[in-house]
């Protein structure tokens, strides 16, 4: 077992690459649930009412209904009348949205409304005029000022804008009843509105939800850790002073081979411990799982475990490939990086569409992601929940066998350039 203890002494002789590719990105995970698993309180929903300012130079029925539609939706502030007054109003951000009615505004709007409804005939038709163009009539237009305050002044704007079209309806489809029905039909269907309210949802619920995310994001740090540490690990043994006294020992490849794997299993089982273990931080919610369905813990664990065989084949590969040790710590970086993102760990519960969610299948994260989500309906065995577990996970060994194989090619490849004087695998590159 010479082999096998010098390959995790190899190991153990990186620090830096188990804290940064396992500790670190494992922590990460934690804090990421944390911030963004956090359950809203039970309760009303307080509806955000921005800062506004009415000038009102036309003194009319519309622009009071105006004004008080949009009181009713903000905050009044009272500003000055003068144009300095605005410019101030707007600098200072005193409110978010400004509107000016100009004097006559409602005489416009009620003539520019009569005039559509005698263009399209009083029948809703588009109509034209006597020179052959449309006769649609253009409404007035409330002066507003903008302010910093873009995206509150914007949602202002459209209430208002939103109101003065109800009222215009109301007076192409009735004109015979005047303004003051239009307004109070406007007026009547602003007021409409839902009920809404937050409703908390079940610690439990919550809990598993936090867990199955974590144990999906835990895909990320195994691919990092586990393909670096491995690849350096195999590396060792095929350059400079391990490889020489290899070769003059009498250990036949075979055994060296399977000592080697032995070696990267250990690597594996304790990266998995390290994730799962992280999972019991309350952040995770692995703790509540084990305690209320310790069942979900262990079936989302060992697909876990699962998984990282194929960072293991990975790591085999990139050694195989004859990567040094800055290209593995790249491939490992981007692999994992890359996996994560279109395998859907970074959006886990956001339903993928298009190009994304086919790309999404040819990466062992995807189907590491699905055997997690696959966890819960395991509490009822049936047919088609152990199909919807065990599948993802052959999907994943198969990824692993055929990352496994090509990494055998290619060691066999550049075996075979060595005896045909090629570039000796002794190098120390």
């Amino acid at each position: 077992m010479t082999i096998f203890r010098t390959a995790l002494r190899l190991v153990i002789r990186r620090p830096l690459m188990l804290v940064v590719h396992l500790g670190l990105l494992g922590l990460i995970g934690v804090f990421l649930m944390a911030g963004s698993m956090s359950t809203p309180p039970a309760g009303a929903i307080v509806p955000i009412k921005p800062t506004v300012g009415v000038v009102d130079r036309d003194h009319s029925e519309l622009s009071q209904a105006l004004a008080r539609h949009l009181r009713d939706h903000g905050t009044l502030v009272e500003i000055g009348q003068q144009r300095r007054d605005l410019q101030d109003a707007a600098a200072l951000g005193e409110a978010a949205y400004i509107a000016v009615i100009p004097a006559g505004y409602q005489d416009a709007f009620v003539m520019a409304a009569g005039r559509n409804h005698a263009n399209t005939g009083g029948d809703g038709g588009t109509g034209t005029d006597g020179i052959g163009h449309k006769g649609q009539v253009r409404q007035p237009l409330v002066e507003t000022v903008a302010t910093l305050e873009s995206a509150q002044g914007r949602y202002m704007d459209q209430l208002a804008n939103s109101f003065l079209r109800l009222v215009r309806a109301g007076l192409l489809a009735a004109p015979e009843e005047g303004l003051g029905e239009a307004l109070q039909r406007a007026e009547r269907i602003s007021s409409l509105a839902v009920e809404q309210s937050v409703v908390a949802r079940s610690g439990r619920t919550t809990d598993t939800q936090r867990f199955g995310y974590y144990m999906a994001y835990a895909a990320y740090p195994l691919t990092a850790g586990v393909l670096v540490l491995t690849g350096l690990m195999v590396r060792s043994f095929q350059v400079g002073e391990i490889r020489r006294r290899n070769l003059a020992a009498p250990v036949p490849p075979g055994r060296t081979a399977a000592q080697l794997g032995l070696a990267g299993a250990v690597v594996c089982v304790a990266g998995w411990v390290w994730v799962t273990g992280l999972s019991l931080f309350p952040a995770a919610g692995g703790m509540a799982v084990l305690t209320g369905a310790s069942s979900v813990f262990a079936l989302a664990a060992a697909a876990t475990l699962v998984y990282a065989v194929v960072p293991l084949a990975m790591g085999f590969m990139g050694a195989q490939l004859g990567m040094g040790g800055t290209a593995l710590n790249g491939f490992g970086t981007i692999g994992g990086l890359a996996f994560a993102f279109l395998g859907g760990l970074f959006t886990a519960g956001v339903e993928t569409t298009g190009a994304m969610a086919a790309i999404g299948q040819f990466t062992p994260t995807h189907w590491h992601l699905k055997a997690i989500d696959a966890t819960p309906g395991l509490t009822h065995v049936s047919w088609e929940s152990l199909a919807a577990y065990l599948g993802p996970l052959g999907m994943e060994l198969l990824f692993a066998a055929a990352f496994a194989a090509l990494g055998l090619v290619a060691g066999r490849m550049r075996r075979q350039t060595a005896e045909s004087g090629g570039l000796p695998l002794d190098s120390d590159e």
